[in-house]
């Protein structure tokens, strides 16, 4: 009897099994083990860019081979109904599933936008850089489905999948520097009205070099 830790997105396998015992126990630990870890995550991917702009659930699954005479999960579904789940795949009886969250990698300006894209710890160095002396200020801007870091002496770009995802981004490094207390750097929101936006593509023009068809796009669509 073979036992797997496994990873799913939205019901459907990715190539990722974490781990395979022909032992419970030790399948059960493991599986425990990367749940506990997996707290480490600050900022969890919550949208794939596959035919546009999704959202996306990855979720860990023990499972162990079907056999006859299997109890299987009674689950219900988004409307409430329930149902009896069937073997994964055909073969396999889910024994347990926990939300599995996956570090986002953004891209920031800059960087090759598909091999060194970063994550949330790689924008909080440059948002915090020199934030000791008092007399510099920093302002943080959600431009669609961009985040703009910027004074007069610097500059800094996130390009999110989408504004939702710059949205919560924003939002994170928000609670995260009211909680060190860092007074100097001045959380803006969303840009909503036309002159705003404006001036931030004109000054994100400024700053790139990027032709203003480039800058307004408001997803990572292709």
């Amino acid at each position: 009897m073979e036992y797997r830790v496994i990873m799913v997105k939205d019901g459907v396998l990715l190539k990722k099994t974490f781990y395979k015992t022909k032992d419970r126990k030790k399948a059960f630990v493991k599986y425990r083990e990367l749940i506990s870890k997996n707290k480490e995550v600050i900022f969890p991917k919550k949208y794939i860019n596959l035919n546009g702009i999704k959202e996306a659930k990855h979720e860990i699954y023990i499972v162990k081979e079907t056999e006859d005479g299997d109890s299987f999960r009674v689950i219900r579904d988004e409307l409430g109904r329930t149902d009896v789940e069937k073997p994964f795949m055909d073969n396999w009886t889910i024994l347990n599933s926990n939300v599995y969250n996956i570090e986002e990698k953004f891209w920031l300006y800059g960087n090759d936008s598909k091999s060194e894209r970063v994550t949330i710890h790689e924008i909080i160095k440059p948002l915090i850089r020199g934030i000791a002396n008092k007399t510099l200020t920093k302002k943080i801007i959600v431009v669609y489905n961009k985040l703009v870091i910027y004074n007069d002496d610097e500059f800094e770009m996130v390009i999110c999948k989408c504004k939702k995802d710059a949205q919560r981004l924003h939002h994170v490094l928000l609670n995260s520097c009211s909680k060190n207390k860092y007074s100097n750097l001045i959380f803006m929101g969303t840009a909503t009205t036309e002159f705003m936006i404006s001036k931030m593509y004109d000054l994100i023009q400024e700053r790139t070099g990027w032709p203003m068809l480039k800058i307004y796009r408001k997803n990572t669509r292709p």
